[in-house]
């Protein structure tokens, strides 16, 4: 009786524990993850890119502002930047546009030193709002250290 019992117990604890496993690896495959790929600062506002499981965003640090629009390229996505590390930004007062940003997604390392891609889109500073704008260029081949020449800027400032 003693070793029925004892089988009979044993078998319970395996089966508990293959069901735990069970349960752990839906916990482990239904993770999300949420990656910084890069940040800047502008208006003392931090931007961080994100790539939530395949999908870009943006994270801002402010309560002063509102962010509309939404990412649409590839991560991770990168800040465009041009020498020493500087952000490319440029404004454009006519339409009320404080600053104009570029970001590059659809990327590919080139070497450990660069980081290249195809596709861009705009952010953009007017009053309170931070816009991502619709736009975006899905033919233009960019690397995150030499940026891009200001008639893009000026295109996703004036859509």
């Amino acid at each position: 009786m003693k070793h029925i019992f004892f089988v009979l117990l044993l078998s319970l604890a395996t089966l508990s524990c293959k069901n735990d496993d069970k349960k752990n690896h839906e916990r482990i495959t239904n993770s999300t993850i949420t990656k910084v790929t890069d940040t800047a600062t502008i208006n003392g506002i931090l931007l961080e890119l994100t790539d939530h499981n395949g999908q870009a965003g943006l994270r801002i640090n402010s309560k002063e502002y509102r962010v509309s629009g939404s990412i649409k390229i590839s991560p991770p996505c990168y800040f465009l930047r041009w020498e020493k590390n500087t952000i490319e930004n440029f404004s454009y007062p006519d339409y009320g546009v404080d600053h104009a940003l570029a970001i590059l997604g659809n990327t590919t390392k080139q070497n450990d030193q660069r980081t290249c891609g195809t596709h861009l889109q705009g952010i953009l500073f007017k009053k309170e709002n931070i816009i991502i704008t619709n736009t975006t260029l899905t033919q233009s081949f960019s690397c995150t250290d030499t940026g891009a020449d200001e008639k893009v800027f000026w295109g996703f400032a004036h859509e």
